[in-house]
Order: C-alpha cells, then structure tokens, then sequence
C-alpha cells in the first residue's frame, strides 16, 4: 500500500469510528516522513478528529515546514496549537507576524487567545485595533462583547451599534449588541436583539426534541438497577480517577472546574472529551445491553473505555494527580463512569432554570449547541436532562455529590468544603483566588472566572421574566408529567 492509499485508509477508518486503527496509520506517516505535502493539513484535521494531539501537532509541523513564512499558514498551525490547549505556544508563534503585517487575521487571532488566558487588556488593545480597521467583524465584536463592559458613552458601544446596517445579516452582531444593551440595563432591547440573533441560527437548527427524548428514554430503561447489578466495575485501577462534574450548560460547571483545579493535589481540567471517543466507537447500543453480556466482556469493554480515557488525556495534561472533567453531556454516560472508574467522585450543579434558560439564549456556543436558539427547545432540552440526572440520583444515591450555583457564590467556603470531602481532599482557602491563576478556559464563561466569586448571575431573569414565558411554560408542562421541579 503506498502513502496515498494510506492516506485515504485514514479518512475511511475516521468516517468508521475505527479509531485506533486511524491513529496507527497516522503514526506511520509521521515515521515515514510521508510527502504528503499540502495532505499534512488534511491529516492534522484527522488526528484532532480523533483526539490524537500529540500527532495533531506533529502533523501541524510538517504541514508548517512547506511554507513557514506564510501567514496564513502560520496562523492555521497556531489555530490547531490553540485547539490542543497550548495556547501560550500559538501565541509565541504568530506574534512575529505583528512586525510584518498587523493584518485582521493576526489581530484576532491574538486576541482571542488573550482573552481566553484573562489577558483583558492586551486582549482589548488588538481587537479594537482590528475594529478600527474592519468595523464589521461581527466575530470580533463578539470577542469584545464577552469581555467588554459596555456604557453608553463609551466609543465601543457607539462604534457597535453604528454598524448595525452592515452587520444587519450576521447573528454574531445581534448577540454582541444584545450584550451591549444588557450592560447599560436595555433589557427589552437586549432581549430582542438576542432573539433576532437565535432566530437567524434556529432556521438552520437540527435539534430534534423526539430523538433527544426517545435517546434519554432508551437509557433510562436500560441502565437501571438490573443493569447495575449486573456489571462488577473495573478491576486493577493504577491511575487517581479523575473528578467528573455534570451540570446544564452556563449551570456554574466552569467556575466549579476552575476552583477545584486549583487545589494544590488536582490537576488541570476542562472540556476534556476523553471519553467521547471510546463511547463512540463502542456504541450507544452496546453499552446499554453491557448487563447481558459475559462477564469477562464486560470487563475488557470497561477496560477498553479506562485505558482510552488515560490514552486521551495525557495527550493534553500530566502528572499523577486527578484532573476534572466538565465535558458536556458526561450526564449521558454515568452509568459506565461508575464502572469504569469506580472511584471516580462526581458533583452535580444546579442552577435556578430561568437564570440557566437566560444565560443559555444570550450565549453564542462555539460547540454549536442546536437546542439554545429557541426557547421551546432549550425547556425540552433541559426537560430531559434533568430526568435524566433524577434517575442516576435514585440508583447512584451518595456516588453523586448536588451542590448549587447560589450555595456556591453566597457560601463559598462551606459548600467547596463539601466538595472537597466528596473528592477525599481538605479545603485549601487559596482555591478561592482560582481567578488569578490564569488557566487556559475555552468556554463561553471565560471571561466571568477571571473574576472573584460573586452574586452578579444570581435572579438574572428577573427583568426579562415575561420573555421567558415560553421556556418557564413549556418547563413547567413538561415537568409535571415525571414532578421533576
């Protein structure tokens, strides 16, 4: 087989699920030093595919070496730098070009990487040097809005809303304005231009509320007591687990994440997806009848999933201490954490909905979270995960330690207390200077954790509660079949 047809094998064995497989051709390019040429690029997208970082970046290099003065180029390697979490080294890369060409490209680029290590000030200065030269980059303004403050006689906010002629048909500008009218306390301006923004994007919306449904059904019915009951969990566990926190989007699960990370016996953590890419290549399907399989299956499945985890992870963290994983949508796969890291702790945190709703409608997801851009839709989401989450607390009982956002903010240390004793760890007063420590955060709350803990999010719905009718009544309609509250 030649390096083309290997090549091709790699995209066959992606589009497969079959991803080890992919991982062993990739590598073998790479020790060939294939001349792939410009393919390097394709391949490196490949590699991030299937969370294989260290490869990701190899390849990066070798697509890289074809023109390593291009700034183009340069910017798309630092792009897949930024991607695999080694921000500072993305910035190291593209900052030469600032003595070349301060072109729009760089500026963003910069500073967006800034803002997303709380470098607000440098973050500000290249973005609206870029603003002064494209007013009508609605992906900019958003960078801006998210760590902008706005007031009414500030030139940002002028500039901003000035450019809404040009900017009419980007949804990207609508939640930049809308951020902008929140800040100087337009709440029914505001509303409605987020509201123009998600309906632009709930057009092209594939949310499917009946899937979701009948999705959370199928593994409600499946992965019950019996299930449980069934399947011993992991034997032989060598490496600390790690700390696993559920929660709706914008529920606090950042700030959690950023606190407990900071303590001086935890690891880093983030959206980590380690446990994505077993979970897919096993199957939906396969885990909720792993209770009718054989005992020594079972096992090398749990085993399969545990040793891909810690593959995953040590291509974006080190050492031997736990990290914490705040990945999307780990509500779905409890019942398999519980086995496969037996002594995983895990925390939940709730928020009050309407502030959750809230925060979720005015939030552009950069994951592309097709749910968010309709009221109705955000209420079914929430619906079905959250009888989700009540049948793990029937089954898993005191595995899953539920804290609140509000405890947390109003009483931070008694409530970090208790999470610090579910993870088996004392309290340490520095976590509450997280703020400071200048993690890398991906997230749309990057720009909130770079401050001390406080109360501003709390009752956020209140002068917008006639706006969310349709989310706190579809809710509420919802809800009252199963009583969940």
């Amino acid at each position: 087989m030649d390096i083309k047809d290997i090549g091709n094998q790699v995209v066959k064995d992606v589009q497969a699920k079959q991803y080890k497989t992919a991982a062993k051709k990739i590598q073998s390019l790479i020790d060939y030093n294939a001349d792939l040429k410009e393919s390097w690029g394709g391949i490196t997208r490949l590699a991030l595919t299937i969370g294989e970082y260290k490869q990701a970046k190899k390849c990066s290099q070798k697509y890289l070496e074809l023109s390593p003065d291009e700034s183009k180029r340069i910017i798309q390697c630092a792009a897949i730098l930024a991607e695999i979490k080694q921000i500072y080294e993305a910035i190291a890369l593209v900052t030469p070009l600032l003595k070349k060409h301060r072109s729009p490209e760089v500026l963003h680029f910069l500073g967006t990487s800034y803002s997303q290590i709380g470098e607000i000030d440098l973050a500000k200065k290249y973005l609206t040097e870029l603003l002064d030269m494209t007013p009508n980059s609605s992906i900019s303004w958003l960078t801006i809005a998210a760590i902008h403050k706005f007031e009414k006689n500030d030139n940002l906010f002028s500039n901003l809303i000035s450019s809404k002629s040009a900017q009419a048909k980007a949804p990207l500008y609508w939640f930049s304005s809308g951020k902008a009218y929140l800040d100087i306390n337009e709440y029914d301006l505001a509303f409605s231009h987020f509201e123009k923004a998600n309906n632009m994007i709930n057009i092209k919306s594939n949310y499917n509320a009946k899937q979701h449904h009948s999705f959370i059904d199928s593994i409600i019915k499946n992965q019950n007591s019996d299930f449980f009951s069934k399947i011993p969990p992991q034997t032989h566990c060598d490496i600390a687990d790690p700390i696993f926190i559920i929660g709706l989007p914008r529920s606090g699960t950042t700030l959690l994440q950023q606190i407990l990370s900071s303590h001086s016996k935890i690891n880093d953590g983030g959206e980590l997806r380690c446990l994505s890419y077993p979970m897919m290549e096993i199957g939906q399907k396969k885990i909720n009848n792993l209770n009718n399989l054989e005992n020594h299956i079972q096992q090398k499945i749990l085993k399969k999933i545990r040793d891909d985890y810690f593959h995953y992870l040590h291509q974006q963290l080190d050492g031997p201490q736990p990290c914490v994983d705040k990945t999307l949508n780990l509500n779905h796969s409890l019942g398999i954490i519980t086995k496969a890291f037996p002594s995983a702790p895990i925390i939940r945190i709730v928020r009050d909905l309407n502030d959750t709703a809230w925060s979720c409608y005015r939030t552009f997801f950069n994951q592309g979270l097709s749910w968010s851009y309709n009221m109705n839709n955000i209420a079914e989401f929430f619906y079905n995960e959250n009888r989700l989450s009540e049948h793990w607390s029937k089954i898993l009982n005191e595995r899953i330690l539920e804290i609140s956002y509000e405890e947390l903010v109003n009483e931070p240390t008694e409530t970090l207390t208790k999470c610090f004793n579910h993870v088996g760890l004392t309290f340490e007063h520095e976590t509450l200077s997280f703020y400071n420590k200048g993690s890398l955060v991906q997230t749309a709350s990057f720009n909130q954790i770079r401050q001390p803990i406080n109360s501003n999010s709390i009752n956020t719905n209140k002068e917008i509660t006639k706006s969310l009718l349709p989310f706190s009544t579809n809710y509420a309609n919802l809800s009252n079949k199963l009583n969940i509250v």
